[in-house]
């Protein structure tokens, strides 16, 4: 791309980015806390990821090769330029819960509530967790090569209130465990 095409596009995304209304910034914050409560991660944090999106979008049209930057289709039209920015978010999502550091807020259980804290288990599906997660890990420890070992370590310490396994060291680790866990709860019995 040559630098006159840089500048037009920055001044196209400027120009979006100033459309953008309190409405439509509300909509995206409600989008990223529906992503967010996808991922088993608190819903809180969807006013923060939203302004992680637009902070990065921001970023790529001032800093060299850093930050977000939306090709020509994307800043066509205001609805374009909005689902673009979804994108963004579900993006800085998936990473957020990639990072080995990351953890959601726990959520406590009251059983004199009779209604679901947004995130909360019932007591029945707590323990029933717990009891799978002291079954699989040991026998997954078992059986896999060592290289498997550290993938396995950070699942167990995020697999009460995540659904995604971190990937420690290369991503085709995730794919042996959770082969080699779909392995085990078949012997195990299955899920009931």
């Amino acid at each position: 791309m040559n630098q006159s095409f840089n500048r037009e596009l920055a001044a196209l995304c400027q120009m979006r980015l100033t459309e953008i209304t309190d409405a439509d910034s509300a909509a995206l914050t409600q989008f990223a806390e529906c992503r967010l409560m996808a991922v088993g991660v608190a819903s809180s944090y969807g006013e923060d990821v939203t302004q992680r999106a637009f902070q990065a979008v921001l970023e790529g049209l001032e800093i060299r090769r850093h930050g977000r930057r939306p090709r020509l289709q994307d800043i066509e039209s205001k609805s374009a330029f909005q689902n673009y920015m979804r994108g963004v978010i579900s993006s800085t999502i998936g990473v957020m819960t990639r990072k080995r550091g990351f953890r959601s807020e726990h959520l406590q259980w009251d059983d004199n509530i009779h209604t679901m804290v947004p995130g909360g288990r019932s007591p029945t599906v707590e323990a029933v967790m717990r009891n799978l997660q002291e079954e699989l890990f040991p026998r997954l420890r078992a059986r896999a090569p060592r290289r498997l070992l550290p993938t396995i370590a950070a699942w167990e310490s995020v697999f009460l209130y995540s659904d995604r396994i971190p990937a420690i060291g290369q991503r085709k680790y995730v794919r042996e465990v959770q082969k080699l866990a779909q392995e085990v709860i078949t012997d195990l019995g299955g899920l009931q």
